[in-house]
């Protein structure tokens, strides 16, 4: 009776461990991440710091997609369509602030309020600072200036036309004084040069190829903000003031002849908030491990770089996401992360697994000390119950070898002397078939012994009486 009921503890323990692995794998089920990260690009600087990404998110079991092909607010849009298929992108900074006040329209107001709560911030990547180059002929010191001008914004998808809009908006300029031209000014400057455009407006990183050009054409101008700099920073958080020292572009000839002050963006990286917060963490600690390099692909150290500047944590468009303040805060991935992500990438387990700990490791650890609780007993029963186990079977045999003994010493012994011989025979043709791990196998033939020893007691037995008579 003990025995059984050792038997049914162990059965109703290991019930419970089943029941428990199939609720888990059914959690990791309904999770269904997928371990993949698609990225907007949208242009060959965005493009190829999100390459440098690609290492440290494999080797923790992310796949990283990069799609070049939207740019600006197209990559607000596809954020926000779940067909789109992309989850993270490059976007410019001012670029939703451009999307509010009372400048922005009516329409842009509200599909920002509609859709503000669909975009996370995983940090602030570098500068691109806004370059206002006009032709030399012209004094241009302010936006304003612009009325009744002819201006380059840029391409009617692109980030900086929005944001070149709202700027001239905010000094009076639009299409009701002034031509604006979507259109990209040509490295050369040659719109500016010929007279077709009186001046153009380009965000982008002071490394870009064009903007390097730009600033070595000679006869255009890049316009002076050191007036009123600090007023635009200050209506315009996501502003930021930088200074262009003189010669920092070129000692010869000297470029620029004097300090110019500029106005700056800064890129941010945006996921969709429905992000897994693992592939959150995962990212952040990509970008925060392999910042934008100070120097440009020809080795030359870029403008206004600042080691440590970024990647920065502070955003002021967009919400930032608690999982990414956290890897900003610590410097490293939250511990379990940290430890399964490289391992379970290793042993090409599912993404869902790693996702699956990191979202549930306290509610899991909790739940293993009542486990535990359970096992520890069951492990000291479970080497016990298999010994018996495999035990029983002989133990089987021994009981009917032994009643077979036993009934040598009855009277009537004698008389039923060829069926006891039988009997005996079809225990030895049992015990035979039976098939025991080798660490049992002194047991089985200690039976066979023991059916031998009987064996010789009915070999030593007289014939019966009745037999001999005849």
């Amino acid at each position: 009776m003990a025995k059984r009921s050792a038997v049914r503890a162990a059965v109703g323990a290991s019930a419970a461990v089943l029941l428990l692995s199939i609720g888990a794998v059914a959690l990791l089920a309904l999770q269904q991440v997928d371990g993949k990260i698609v990225m907007a690009t949208g242009n060959p600087q965005y493009h190829d710091l999100a390459g440098r990404y690609v290492t440290d998110l494999q080797a923790n079991g992310v796949v990283l997609e990069l799609r070049d092909a939207t740019e600006g607010f197209a990559t607000l849009q596809t954020l926000t369509d779940p067909k789109s298929g992309i989850t993270a992108g490059f976007v410019k900074g001012g670029l939703v602030g451009s999307l509010q006040g009372r400048l922005a329209s009516a329409k842009a107001r509200e599909w920002r309020a509609s859709q503000i709560g669909k975009w996370l911030s995983v940090g602030r990547l570098f500068y691109e600072p806004i370059w206002v180059f006009t032709r030399s002929d012209l004094t241009i010191a302010s936006l304003r200036d612009l009325q009744h001008k002819r201006v380059l914004v840029g391409l009617r998808d692109g980030g900086t036309r929005r944001i070149a809009t709202q700027l001239l908006a905010a000094n009076g300029v639009a299409a009701s004084n002034a031509t604006l031209i979507e259109e990209l000014l040509n490295p050369d400057g040659e719109q500016l040069r010929t007279g077709k455009a009186d001046a153009a407006l380009v965000i982008a990183a002071p490394d870009d190829a064009r903007v390097q050009q730009l600033l070595r054409v000679a006869d255009i101008r890049l316009m002076n903000f050191a007036g009123e700099a600090e007023a635009y920073t200050s209506r315009y958080p996501a502003l930021a003031k930088l200074v262009l020292k003189e010669g920092a572009v070129e000692f010869s000839p000297l470029l620029p002849s004097a300090d110019i002050t500029l106005l700056a963006t800064s890129v941010a990286l945006v996921v969709r908030s429905d992000m897994h917060p693992a592939l959150v963490s995962l990212l952040t600690h990509a970008v925060m491990h392999n910042p934008k390099p100070g120097f440009d692909r020809a080795g030359d150290p870029v403008l206004f770089y600042r080691a440590g500047e970024f990647p920065s944590p502070h955003d002021p468009e967009f919400e930032m996401s608690r999982d990414a303040e956290l890897v900003y805060r610590t410097g490293e991935l939250p511990f379990l992360l940290r430890v399964l992500a490289p391992l379970n990438a290793r042993l090409h387990l599912p993404f869902a697994l790693t996702s699956f700990v990191n979202a549930h490791g306290a509610q899991t650890v909790l739940l293993l000390i009542p486990l535990i609780a359970v096992l520890l007993p069951l492990m000291r029963v479970l080497p016990a119950l298999y010994v018996w186990s495999v035990r029983r079977r002989l133990l089987h045999w021994y009981r009917a070898l032994t009643a077979l003994e036993r009934s040598l010493d009855t009277p009537d012994a004698g008389v039923l002397l060829d069926a006891k011989r039988a009997e005996l025979e079809r225990i030895d043709a049992a015990v035979s078939r039976i098939r025991m791990p080798i660490y049992f196998a002194d047991q089985l033939y200690d039976l066979r012994g023991h059916i031998d020893l009987v064996r010789s007691r009915l070999a030593a037995r007289p014939l019966p009486i009745v037999m001999a008579a005849q």
